[in-house]
């Protein structure tokens, strides 16, 4: 399109163009070229000529390739169930120094375990009397983060509807295009509501390709604030030991913060991210460039028409 003014110049009947249908602009910028032409300065004509080589470069789209970039994608989905039910209010851990509710030390280490999951789309199910989604599948770890830091004890109702948690995290799995899916649970009861067997949402899990690894959590100290309690009586750890055995995951026990944190640790070594996504090529936008001289030289070039007039 370089050329373009001298052909449509050349191309108009001398000294009528009339016959010819052309935007106004187009006609102006024609004038100039023609009055630039003629005119033995040639300090206007350069530019009118460098505006329209930069309007054209600007249209071209120009950008510079820069450095080669492996995307963090590792074709992985993990549904998150966490208790939130009555019980994780018991303060029988310590954290930071001080005594602490079950559901604030699952807060720290699980939001750790989620911003590590770099290349994972997790998904968050809370649940007590009942199951549900705090997070579809996402990629935005930090939103999953920030949902959890949300949640309440209690919110879902007081008591451990373990089998529709699983339920839930599985409908949530079943229909994803991700190669490898992973369910990790985590309680501190037994399954005492709602409609779904653990054991049946387990072997529902097996049929689809879906791993399930839970983690039961409760201390084992007896002597909390002067008064002797068995802090863990109601934890079924048979039932979410059979959960994971036949899904093919793993059983974890947490008695302490640190334990917490090791549990974590063995989940994320365990559902490690080892596919990456093809290289891309990140893109430098060059338009910048010609747009600014474009702007430079028509503020000049009218600065000059008003300086000659």
């Amino acid at each position: 399109m370089l050329p373009l003014p001298l052909l449509v110049r050349r191309a108009r009947p001398p000294g009528n163009t009339r016959y010819i249908r052309i935007p106004a602009q187009l006609a102006t910028a024609l004038a100039s070229v023609d009055d630039a032409t003629n005119n033995r300065w040639t300090g206007r004509k350069l530019l009118v000529w460098i505006i329209w080589l930069s309007l054209l470069i600007a249209i071209a789209q120009p950008w510079q390739p820069g450095d080669t970039v492996v995307q963090p994608v590792s074709g992985r989905a993990i549904a998150l169930a966490v208790d939130v039910s009555g019980s994780m209010e018991r303060q029988d851990f310590t954290l930071n120094g001080q005594t602490s509710d079950r559901l604030s030390v699952v807060k720290q280490i699980a939001k750790d375990f989620i911003a590590q999951r770099q290349g994972d789309r997790l998904s968050l199910v809370l649940y007590g009397k009942e199951a549900f989604i705090a997070s579809p599948l996402t990629f935005d770890l930090a939103a999953v983060g920030s949902i959890l830091d949300s949640a309440g004890i209690g919110m879902a109702g007081r008591s451990t509807a373990i089998g529709d948690a699983l339920g839930l995290s599985i409908k949530t799995l079943q229909s994803d295009p991700a190669t490898d899916k992973a369910i990790v649970l985590l309680s501190d009861g037994t399954n005492n509501a709602g409609s779904v067997e653990p054991e049946s949402a387990a072997e529902l899990a097996v049929g689809m390709g879906i791993r399930i690894h839970t983690i039961a959590m409760g201390s084992e100290d007896t002597d909390r604030g002067g008064y002797s309690v068995a802090q863990s009586a109601d934890l079924d750890e048979d039932t979410l030991k059979s959960v994971a055995e036949t899904a093919n995951g793993k059983f974890f026990r947490a008695r302490t913060i640190d334990d917490l944190q090791a549990v974590y640790s063995a989940i994320d070594t365990l559902e490690s991210a080892e596919v990456t996504a093809p290289p891309v090529i990140i893109r430098q936008d060059l338009r910048f460039w010609p747009q600014c001289l474009l702007l430079l030289s028509l503020l000049l070039l009218t600065w000059l028409q008003r300086v000659r007039t």
